[in-house]
């Protein structure tokens, strides 16, 4: 596994570490699939820009790394939301 890989990865665990304190966090676990999606479209949309626009790569990269830990967040309460019946 590359360097670069690695650093992404270790950020990525690093954010949803920082996601598992906020307060609130608590109520994750009566996320639907849809509120997922929905979550990890916010961060994945914060940076898109025009066509020929430029945006900062450092804003790029924390958006992405966000909805990355959003989706691994997701997968963490996939079987809470299978038991819930929202997933199959």
């Amino acid at each position: 596994m590359s360097k670069l890989r690695q650093d992404f990865i270790q950020k990525i665990l690093e954010e949803r570490d920082k996601q598992c304190d906020l307060p609130g966090s608590e109520w994750d676990m009566k996320n639907t699939p849809n509120d997922w999606i929905a979550i990890a479209s916010y961060y994945f949309s914060q940076t898109a820009t025009r066509k020929h626009m430029s945006q900062p790569i450092e804003e790029f990269e924390d958006d992405m790394i966000k909805a990355a830990a959003v989706i691994l967040a997701a997968l963490e309460h996939s079987i809470i939301m299978k038991k819930s019946g929202n997933l199959r």
